[in-house]
């Protein structure tokens, strides 16, 4: 039986940042040996388990994530009252790593019924023109396109200056 990890602290990151970092306040984690402290990533979830602190085994899992993380690359850290939880970003479609609005998504994994065609958007053109714009421009270009798309994502942009600012 475990207790649940019910308070935490949840680190978006800088804009480009290769982790997301989730804070776990335990007191004494530290003092426990290593290999009673567990996390299983997946794509797309992570459990964290401790055992054995104090007589209590504690457990966080977060199913869902926002965004898929890099298994491989995501880590954590035991400090002496604290855990720390590094998940990987993956890179986006623009080539930077996707900016975290939330640690979950539970409309995630549903799909959304009743999506339009291409042609039924009138800014696919526009949108097409802008991937071909970034896919045979140079890093710069790469850059400011980039950060343009994830800021126009995100409801940031101007809505009398579309390419911001390009």
């Amino acid at each position: 039986k475990y207790v649940p990890i019910d308070k935490f602290s949840f680190d978006f990151g800088d804009y480009n940042s290769k982790f997301v970092s989730i804070y776990i306040d335990l007191p004494f984690v530290g003092t426990i040996p290593k290999d009673q402290i567990t996390c299983d990533f997946q794509t797309s979830s992570f459990d964290l388990i401790v055992r054995n602190l104090e007589r209590k085994s504690y457990r966080l899992v977060k199913t869902n994530l926002e965004k898929d993380i890099d298994p491989d690359k995501s880590k954590f850290i035991v400090k002496a009252d604290k855990i720390v939880i590094k998940l990987a970003k993956i890179k986006g479609e623009y080539g930077s790593f996707d900016y975290w609005s939330k640690l979950t998504d539970e409309k995630k994994g549903v799909k959304k019924s009743g999506t339009k065609n291409k042609s039924d958007d009138p800014t696919a053109g526009l949108m097409d023109m802008m991937q071909e714009m970034y896919d045979s421009g140079d890093d710069k270009m790469k850059k400011v396109i980039g950060e343009t798309m994830m800021k126009q994502r995100r409801g940031e942009l101007d809505h009398d200056s579309a390419l911001g600012g390009l």
